[in-house]
């Protein structure tokens, strides 16, 4: 169902989409304002630790020892500074808020502490809590010297640690009150964005699905309200725009309809008709031609006038045979064929003419090219027509080259010429009966490799330009490959 339910599909993608965002959005404060509470809190703990420093050094100075821890505890009473210790060079704690420290603790010392008068920061974890740390260097003063060493360069450190709990919780109810905000924002989007789908666009679109439901079960007078001008509006413009021409269609396809139904009775009848007539010539013309060969055997010295009623009737015939064939192409006796093996009696029987025009013939077939599925007469007689053609299309010499490769699982065939092409008028007339651009000829050949290459389950297609030759391609279906083979390759 949700498959199916356009808005469903939308309300669900705004909706993770602002989810994400939301998320992101939330994810980000979060991090930018914990890092602003982290700094923050650190800021204050080194700050602490430099006042400290500075108290320190005047209690030291002034023999006050006793203040320090006083002073320590007060500061932690007084702030979020959980605890205060100083500390020796050695890490040692001296004085310190918690009294079981001194003496008996001693702390890690950074090695970089005591380098320069840099306070070192950095947080650590004790029982689930963090806390910010600050140390503060105590450097050996001229005054401190009386009483220490003086090629000590420091005394030692202030260590403050401050608790990050505050600014913890705070970051945790920022966080409850953005997602509070981010899930009230994903609600009033969801329901604007839900209103907005169902008013413009699946209520029209609804509409819409109704008037096509009709025109699909066949009613072609229905029309979709066209009152919005944005795209929805559009496209019930070019639905009834659609309608309209299938309606006009519809009118002029049963007028068609019936004007083919009589053309085709007409051209049935000429069919029958043509058939007959050949039948009939022909064997009239097998006696004259028997006649003229008793003739031509006389010494009477019209062997001139013989020799053109021969080729007259040659003429004939082969007229006679081509509409015959046209009329009535058998159907093809399929089987698998070499194609080699059916085109070379072909270019025997072009060679002599090919010699005659200057055409060199070029044959360019791989060296594995599985059989095709064909008649092997009626694929000669296509290719043979094709082969003429090209050949007559140079009369004063050329090149026709002979291709076959494997597409697929078919086989095709190019004859290519390099004569003077066929413009772009006559290239879709030359596969229409009785067409020809020749002077003698009946215009059938290529009407018949048509045929017969449909009857086969193939085509035939021609590519030319004027001045740059003709390419025809045959394409016959490939006969399958062996099991035995397949299993012996793989």
């Amino acid at each position: 169902m949700f498959r199916r339910n356009l808005t469903a599909k939308i309300l669900v993608a705004v909706g993770v989409t602002v989810a994400v965002v939301i998320a992101i959005y939330t994810y980000f404060v979060i991090r930018v304002q914990g890092a602003w509470w982290q700094e923050r809190t650190q800021g204050q703990t080194i700050i602490t630790a430099t006042m400290v420093r500075e108290y320190l050094n005047g209690v030291m100075l002034s023999q006050r020892h006793e203040e320090v821890t006083g002073f320590l505890n007060q500061l932690v009473r007084s702030d979020d500074i959980v605890r205060g210790r100083v500390i020796r060079p050695d890490g040692t704690v001296v004085f310190s808020t918690a009294t079981q420290e001194i003496h008996r603790v001693s702390l890690h010392v950074p090695a970089e502490l005591f380098q320069d008068d840099r306070i070192l920061q950095g947080t650590r974890t004790e029982n689930a809590e963090r806390y910010a740390m600050a140390i503060a260097p105590v450097r050996n003063l001229q005054n401190c010297q009386q009483c220490h060493d003086a090629r000590a360069p420091f005394l030692g450190a202030i260590v403050i640690e401050k608790s990050l709990a505050p600014a913890e919780a705070s970051l945790s109810s920022n966080r409850n009150l953005l997602i509070a905000y981010g899930v009230i924002i994903f609600a009033l989007v969801g329901a604007v964005l839900w209103l907005l789908i169902v008013r413009l666009v699946s209520q029209p679109v609804s509409t819409l699905l109704r008037r096509m439901r009709k025109v699909e079960a066949g009613d072609l007078t229905v029309r979709a309200p066209t009152t919005s001008q944005d795209e929805i509006g559009e496209l019930a413009h070019a639905f009834n725009e659609m309608v309209s021409s299938l309606e006009e269609a519809k009118r002029e396809l049963h007028e068609s309809h019936a004007q083919q139904i009589q053309q085709a009775g007409k051209l049935a009848s000429i069919g029958e008709l043509a058939a007959g007539i050949a039948h009939e010539i022909r064997n009239p013309l097998a006696g004259i031609g028997a006649a003229v060969e008793v003739l031509a055997d006389g010494q009477n010295g019209d062997q001139e006038i013989v020799r053109e009623i021969r080729s007259q009737i040659k003429r004939l015939n082969t007229t006679l045979c081509d509409l015959l064939d046209f009329a009535r192409v058998r159907d093809p006796e399929i089987e698998p064929c070499e194609l080699r093996t059916l085109i070379r009696p072909m270019f025997a029987l072009i060679r002599a003419d090919a010699r005659k025009h200057h055409v060199e013939l070029i044959e360019d077939f791989p060296a594995e090219l599985p059989p095709i599925l064909a008649d092997a007469k009626q694929a000669q007689q296509a290719m043979l027509n094709v082969l003429l053609n090209g050949i007559q299309a140079m009369p004063n010499g050329g090149t026709l080259t002979v291709r076959a490769l494997l597409a697929g699982s078919n086989v095709q065939l190019t004859i290519s010429d390099t004569g003077a092409g066929i413009t772009p008028e006559t290239l879709g007339k030359i596969f229409s009966p009785f067409f020809t651009t020749k002077h003698r000829g009946t215009g059938l050949g290529l009407a018949i490799t048509r045929s017969i290459m449909e009857k086969h389950g193939g085509t035939i297609i021609v590519a030319s330009q004027p001045g740059q030759g003709s390419t025809f391609t045959l394409t016959f279906p490939a006969a399958p490959v062996p099991q035995e083979i397949a299993y012996a390759k793989n």
